[in-house]
């Protein structure tokens, strides 16, 4: 189960009493990620106008909402982050990457543009050290940049860094299937495609599995992905064999915790796969 994070959320708004006034509020949420950090923190700001009697209203700058992750110890305010931005990239490699690994646990995507620019580089792990902190990012507009990386980029790191960077940048209208179809026949990428904790691939994995000890490593993603691997497997729409084969012995391994937590799904996926 995914455990909650803490986040600041700064939204700057504007009054609609005619002042050219500018203003910021600040929110402190808990959430799985920044994209639900800044649901909370906007529906707080709108229960507040909703409750407030005011005659005039609050009006937000969506666009210039930011967000990060809080740990203990840390500036209250964003300029730290703002400093560190400005340090890349360093002259030397290894605090180029120390500082990248930082802004990827901050999850800032104001920091998203600069290290696309560091990526401006022949030095493989840096690019790929800035792959993975878009990543732990998580802003969708580095999506194509990430994924371009893969093939303009022959280098081991780097591939395997968009693989597993990828699908974390995804909106919903983007077809990542494709790109994994090429991933998982790479024999450096193969491996790690079968271990990432996304759903979506579950009908790429069971129509490629070619051995036991690629079925093995299907099996314990799909036991860290639970109940979102077992809503998927029911649902499937399956027509070949062998891949049944695989689903339905996926579904059987979690059957034992499906019925201990009641998923819903649980007496479809019985009868889907014959297991009742």
């Amino acid at each position: 189960m995914e455990t909650n994070k803490i986040y600041k959320v700064i939204i700057p708004y504007t009054e609609s009493a005619g002042s050219s006034r500018k203003y910021k509020i600040e929110y402190t949420v808990e959430a799985k990620n920044c994209s639900e950090a800044k649901l909370l923190a906007k529906k707080k700001f709108d229960d507040y106008s909703i409750n407030n009697n005011a005659s005039w209203i609050r009006i937000p700058n969506l666009s210039a909402i930011r967000i990060w992750r809080i740990y203990p110890n840390d500036p209250s305010t964003p300029q730290f982050i703002d400093d560190l931005i400005k340090k890349l990239p360093c002259k030397d490699p290894n605090e180029t990457i120390k500082i990248l690994e930082r802004l990827g646990e901050l999850e800032d995507t104001t920091a998203s543009s600069k290290i696309i620019s560091v990526m401006k580089t022949d030095n493989a792990k840096i690019i790929a050290a800035s792959i993975n902190t878009l990543g732990n990012i998580g802003d969708p507009t580095s999506f194509f940049v990430v994924k371009n990386s893969y093939s303009q980029k022959n280098n081991e790191e780097i591939r395997l860094a968009v693989v597993n960077t990828l699908y974390k940048l995804a909106l919903p209208e983007d077809d990542i299937l494709d790109f994994y179809r090429v991933a998982i026949h790479n024999i450096l990428t193969r491996e790690n495609v079968f271990k990432l904790e996304t759903p979506e691939l579950i009908p790429l994995w069971l129509a490629e599995i070619s051995n036991d000890n690629e079925f093995e490593t299907v099996k314990n993603t799909i036991l860290k992905l639970g109940e979102k691997a077992f809503r998927v497997l029911t649902k499937l729409n399956i027509k070949h064999p062998q891949v049944f084969s695989h689903a339905s012995k996926l579904v059987e391994m979690l059957k034992p915790i499906a019925t201990e937590k009641k998923w819903e799904d649980l007496p479809e996926a019985l009868k889907k796969y014959n297991l009742l």
